[in-house]
């Protein structure tokens, strides 16, 4: 006959392996994961598109850009529009050379490297839009 002895021993001795195999396990997989986010070639990760919005400082048909206000001490943002731009004024497809300094723009870019921006969709507002959220008031 098996003697097993105490029961909380035979727990102690059961449990412990079980919960740090479990524990290992587990990290092993999330850093996995984790790894294979980082292994994405620096041309998937250019392609993602990022929002952008702001004041409109300048505008240049020639060059194709739009130059947006920046925070103190950083330098403009320079937004060049893709071959595939979808560019709008006020809910109207439009041209380049309707946009004028001063009117509010929103949209989404991809950076084609650390300097520049490629902007893919370009929304124009003559008039700036309430915020949906405002911000709460301190006390």
């Amino acid at each position: 006959m098996l003697v097993w002895g105490n029961p909380k021993t035979v727990m102690k001795k059961l449990i412990t392996p079980l919960l740090s195999a479990a524990i290992i396990f587990g990290g092993l997989f999330i850093e996995s994961t984790a790894r294979a986010d980082d292994e994405k070639s620096p041309a998937e990760k250019s392609e993602r598109k990022l929002p952008f919005r702001g004041k409109i400082k300048a505008v240049d048909v020639e060059k194709n850009t739009i130059s947006l206000n920046a925070a103190k001490g950083k330098p403009d943002r320079v937004f060049t529009l893709a071959k595939d731009a979808k560019l709008t004024l006020d809910g109207k497809e439009a041209k380049l050379a309707d946009i004028k300094v001063g009117m509010f723009v929103g949209g989404s870019y991809t950076r084609a490297s650390k300097t520049e921006a490629n902007a893919h969709t370009v929304n124009v507002k003559t008039k700036r839009t309430p915020r949906k959220k405002q911000p709460k008031k301190k006390d």
